[in-house]
Formats: C-alpha cells, sequence, structure tokens
C-alpha cells in the first residue's frame, strides 16, 4: 500500500452505520482507492473503490423552517406530489464536541452505531490495518464510554461494511467483508443488560431464518419499517445489486417481493431513509460514477417512484450519513471522488426542495468549529435534539473523535430567520413611502421620501446632516446634485434593508461613487462584488476607471488581472485607448507588463488556474489506481 487513502480502501472497511429503535436511514460508502483490485474487495476494475457502509436509521433534525415536533414519528411524503421551495440561504447550524470520559473506542471508520434509548452502539469497523468486531457503549446522559467485554458470547468474526438495524432491545447485523472474504450471516445483539446498567451479559446470536437467503453483499442498506427489515444494494466483488429483500420479523422468513415501477440503478454508498412508510434513497456509487439521483419506495404498495425535486442537489456522494426528523432529511459528509466535506445538505421532503447549509457562518457564531470533512462516519440523533457523529476517515487518517450538533437551535435560528426577514420587509415597504416620511430627498428633480431616523442610524453622514448645524438639518426638502435617481434610490433601499438589488452595470458604478462618498463600506463591498461578476471585455476598461476613481481595490485588482488575460482582445480597443486619460493607471499596467515579461510571459488568470486544477485531478487519479 502506497498512502492512506489505499489503507482505507483496503479490506473493505466497513462504513459507520446509525440506527434508532424508533426509526431507521441507512447508508452505504464505497469509495475510491490505489489498491490492486484483487486486494480491494470493494474495488471496481475501472476505477477501483473500496466500500464502506454509511451510517444508517438515526432520525436527525432539521427544524429550519418550522419547529420541531415534540417526538420525532413519521414524517408525510405529501409533498412528493405538491413541490415548493426552501429559502437558499440557511441558518448557520452549532456544533460542539464532548470530552467522554471512559475508554473510546480507537480511531475507525466504516463502523455501526445504532442508539437504542439513551446508550450508543459501537460495533466493528476498519482502522486502517485490519477489520475490528470490538463493542462500545456510550451513554449519551452521562457522556461516559465503555467497552464491552464480549469474552463467552461468541461477537460475530470482525468485519466492515456490514449493515445493521436496531428493533426494540435488538441489533440486527448483516454480511460486510472480513478483510478476506464477503459475508452473507446474519447475527443479533441483545443489549437488555446495558440498559439495566450492567455492560457484562450482552449475549450475540445466529437466528434461524427460513426464505432464501440474500447473498453475500458489503456496503448495502438494511432499514426498518415496522415489523419488516429492507435490503437494498449492495456489492459482492462483482456486481452491484438493485434488488429489494426483506425479512419478516414475526416468521424470520426472507421474501423477495415482486416490485413494481422503475427500479433505481444497481448501487452501493448509497443512503436509505424512513418517511412514514417509504423508504428514500439518494445516491450511491454505481461502480463507474457518483449518482444524484433520489428514488423513493413505498412499502404498502411496493412500488419505485422517482419524485421530481427542485433546487441543487447534493453532489455524488458516497460515505455519506442521512438522518431524519421531522419532514426533513440531513445529509452530512461523504465523498464526491474529488473531496471529503463536511456540508449539510437539507432534503425538505413536503417541499421537494433540497438546500445546502453552509459552514461558512459557522466559525464565527459556534463554540467549536464543525467537524472536519469526513466519510465512513457514524451520525446518531440523540432525544431527537442532537447529533452525534463518530470516527470516519478524512483523507490522511481514520479518526475517533465526536461532535454533537444541538437541532434545536435550528428551531431558534429558524424563528429569528423568519423575523428579520419579515422586519427586512417592513422595511423595504417604507422605501420612497410618504407614510411617515419626515424629510424629502429631490435628485434629479424627483422626490424619494424618507425617514430621517432610519437615514440616521445607518449613516453617519447622514446623522451629521440632520442632527449637526448643517443647513439641511432645519429643511423638509433637501436638493441632492450630482448623482441620478436611479443609483440614489438603490443606496436608500440598501441603507433601509442592507440589501442591494440593482444589477445594471452603469448604475451599479455610481452606486459604487456613492457608498464611497457616504463612507458606506458595507455598500461598496457589495457594488465591487456585483461588478466583479459583471466584468467581460467591454466593460473592464469602464469599470478599471471606475475602480481607480472610487478606490475600488477589490475591483481593479481584478480588472488589472483580467485585462492581461485578454490582452490580445482589449489592448485595441478605443475603451483601452481611454485609459490613457488616468495617468496612474497607465503607470500601473506598464509596471504589470514589465513584470509578467521578466516571468517569462503568460497571464495568472485562467490558464494557469486550470493547470492547477488538472494537476490536483492527476494526483487523485493516479492515488485512485
Amino acid at each position: 500500500m502506497s498512502g492512506p487513502e489505499e489503507d482505507v480502501s483496503g479490506e473493505a472497511a466497513s462504513f459507520g452505520r446509525c440506527n434508532s429503535s424508533s426509526g431507521s436511514s441507512s447508508s452505504a460508502d464505497a469509495a475510491s482507492a490505489s489498491l490492486p483490485v484483487a486486494e480491494d474487495p470493494c474495488s471496481f476494475a475501472s476505477p477501483p473503490f473500496f466500500p464502506s457502509l454509511s451510517s444508517s436509521s438515526a432520525l436527525m433534525s432539521s427544524a429550519l423552517s418550522a419547529s420541531l415536533p415534540p417526538a420525532s414519528g413519521a414524517a408525510s411524503l405529501e409533498g412528493f406530489g405538491t413541490g415548493g421551495s426552501v429559502p437558499a440561504s440557511p441558518s448557520p447550524h452549532f456544533w460542539s464536541r464532548p470530552n467522554p470520559s471512559g475508554t473510546s473506542p480507537g480511531p475507525r471508520a466504516a463502523h455501526s452505531c445504532d442508539v437504542i434509548g439513551t446508550k450508543m452502539f459501537i460495533f466493528g469497523g476498519w482502522n486502517g490495518k485490519f477489520a475490528l468486531n470490538d463493542l462500545f457503549i456510550l451513554d449519551v446522559q452521562s457522556l461516559r464510554w465503555t467497552r464491552v467485554e464480549q469474552d463467552g458470547c461468541s461477537p460475530p468474526e470482525a468485519r466492515n461494511n456490514h449493515t445493521t438495524a436496531a428493533v426494540g432491545d435488538r441489533i440486527f447485523v448483516h454480511g460486510g467483508h472480513d478483510g478476506t472474504q464477503w459475508l452473507a450471516d446474519l447475527h443479533v445483539l441483545d443489549t437488555t443488560p446495558a440498559h439495566m446498567g450492567r455492560h457484562r451479559g450482552l449475549s450475540w446470536s445466529s437466528p434461524p431464518v427460513s426464505g432464501r437467503r440474500p447473498s453475500a453483499r458489503a456496503c448495502h442498506s438494511f432499514t426498518r419499517v415496522n415489523e419488516k427489515l429492507y435490503m437494498f444494494g449492495g456489492y459482492d466483488g462483482a456486481n452491484c445489486f438493485q434488488d429489494i429483500d426483506i425479512l419478516d420479523l414475526d416468521t424470520m422468513a426472507w421474501i423477495q417481493p415482486a416490485v413494481t415501477g422503475e427500479k433505481p440503478q444497481a448501487r452501493n454508498a448509497h443512503t436509505m431513509t424512513v418517511v412514514d412508510r417509504k423508504l428514500v434513497l439518494f445516491g450511491g456509487h454505481s461502480g463507474n460514477t457518483h449518482l444524484t439521483d433520489l428514488h423513493v419506495f413505498d412499502t404498502a404498495t411496493l412500488t419505485w417512484t422517482k419524485p421530481e425535486i427542485s433546487g441543487s442537489p447534493p453532489p455524488g456522494l458516497r460515505g455519506h450519513t442521512a438522518n431524519l426528523i421531522g419532514h426533513k432529511i440531513f445529509l452530512f459528509g461523504g465523498y464526491d471522488g474529488k473531496r471529503r466535506t463536511n456540508e449539510i445538505y437539507i432534503l425538505d421532503t413536503k417541499a421537494r426542495a433540497w438546500v445546502v447549509v453552509s459552514n461558512a457562518a459557522c466559525s464565527a457564531v459556534c463554540d467549536n468549529a464543525p467537524p472536519s470533512g469526513r466519510q465512513r462516519h457514524s451520525a446518531a440523533l440523540v432525544s431527537n435534539r442532537k447529533l452525534f457523529v463518530f470516527g470516519g476517515f478524512d483523507g490522511n487518517k481514520w479518526l475517533n473523535d465526536l461532535h454533537v450538533l444541538d437541532a434545536s437551535r435550528f428551531e431558534e435560528d429558524a424563528l429569528n430567520d423568519s423575523a428579520v426577514r419579515q422586519l427586512v420587509e417592513n422595511l423595504r415597504s417604507l422605501v420612497n413611502c410618504p407614510d411617515f416620511a419626515d424629510v424629502v430627498l429631490v435628485v434629479e428633480g424627483r422626490e424619494i421620501h424618507a425617514h430621517k431616523n432610519i437615514l440616521a442610524a445607518n449613516c453617519a453622514y447622514f446623522k451629521q446632516m440632520f442632527l449637526g448645524s448643517m443647513l439641511e438639518s432645519k429643511q423638509s426638502k433637501v436638493v441632492i446634485p450630482g448623482w441620478s435617481y436611479d443609483a440614489y434610490i438603490a443606496m436608500i433601499e440598501f441603507l433601509y434593508t442592507g440589501k442591494l438589488n440593482e444589477t445594471r452595470t452603469d448604475v451599479v458604478c455610481e452606486v459604487m461613487g456613492l457608498a464611497d462618498h457616504y463612507t458606506l463600506f458595507t455598500l461598496k463591498s457589495y457594488s465591487e462584488n456585483v461588478l466583479t461578476a459583471l466584468v467581460d471585455t467591454d466593460t473592464v476598461c469602464p469599470l478599471l476607471k471606475s475602480a481607480e476613481t472610487y478606490q475600488a481595490r477589490n475591483l481593479k485588482r481584478f480588472c488589472l488581472d483580467f485585462v492581461f488575460r485578454h490582452a490580445d482582445q482589449i489592448m485595441n480597443t478605443p475603451a483601452f485607448d481611454e485609459l490613457e486619460a488616468i495617468p496612474s493607471l497607465v503607470m500601473e499596467i506598464a509596471k504589470m507588463s514589465l513584470l509578467k515579461s521578466r516571468k517569462g510571459g503568460g497571464g495568472s488568470g485562467a490558464g494557469s488556474d486550470s493547470g492547477g486544477v488538472d494537476n490536483e485531478q492527476k494526483r487523485e487519479t493516479s492515488s485512485s489506481r
């Protein structure tokens, strides 16, 4: 093995699964590997990749746009027939990193994790060298780890990429890979003693079953709906699967039902989440590609459907986890073939819409940063409020860190967001509204009705104007010379709402000038961002002049770089000739040209950026062979 990625994929490291006795969602993972196919039990010939079974059946939370229910229960899938949308910029989520006492599990990925009551059970996995069959319990109330001594209780052989499901006080374990062979065995752990405070006496059994048993496999899902366990997908070293196998818990018989509808593509590394009596399937890997499709299996009618979902779906992920609370499914982490993410994606099953929760703002508002990007971790919801994320692989090392997402704070944040949105809309309605206005600004002969207290609260210039000894402080009408009406009303709307909705290049340029004149630094930054997106071969020279005039450094830097990357199209145009009227710009362009010629020529833009991406892709490709 030549690197960490190879080690991970090595003996079919089992992706962490997470189950809850009150419901179930599941995920399997097959990630890329650099091992020869013969050494990698979950490899495909091109490209090879290893499987890792992701978390399953824990309910997770989202109270992004509605309050959390008193209990998780089962959500309705009515929304899969109604359509709708979800806000594009949800609130930041809130993470903490507890430090439990006791003996914690060693670093691992591809383990299983099941929550029953107040106990979280970690079993098996892959530590980078070999498969595991150890068992740990985390008391989520006291935050204490305990390693369970399994002498005399005949635990299953070491494995990873197995799949599990919690049923009452029992945990069903199926399949996986032991490092040399694919497994098809079924084991049951009786956890009853653990709930009585005893960590000895937990017993394993291999229950007798009838019917045609599923073939050996790993990276599959095992999901509970009432008294049946539904198995889907997986990989056996040669093929992926797309059939449904059902274990009837009343009769302990395996059933292969006749299903209707369009079957999903065969896959492993997917997630399967229970919503009401339906199973929501997302993503995974087909052996050739990452999948972003979503399917729904109705366990009552045994029918597959493929609903239309709005919004931008997650990238094709494997090694992610999926969890449900209320009517929203949360996906966390996973690997898309290029990077391991720590993003959260939300599927609102009523609105039929995807939304991504950015981590960008989280570090500024959270006690702790979000977990690092990872795959093959486990994620378990406890008490319908807190999501416990454990372990996984970050691309370099196996992890045993524990992070907790406080889902209840989504509810608080959602209420705050709703209140802020309503406040902004209320303030927007006052823009140029004569009601309660106490000053009129006259721009290009047109009146703008305004409110002194709002203007003064958001702009020091207006505060000085209205409270100081300036003549305007005593006037009910103030004439504003030198600016256009469109630009000025855009600035006024920003002072009321904090938003810039104007996109016309000439108007936004003038707004940037207004922001510079009135020392509105946030508005100036917003204007620069908008104008940067509008730069092309026709606009770059006028925008460069505006950037120089209003000392917009970021916009100026971007425009100069754009000029050099497209010099053959720009330098012979009349607009470029007009830059000669600004000697400071001419001097700066000359200096940059001289420096670049000394370095051997070539711009710093698209060409070199593309090369960087290509090199990264080459490294990724070489490491997966």
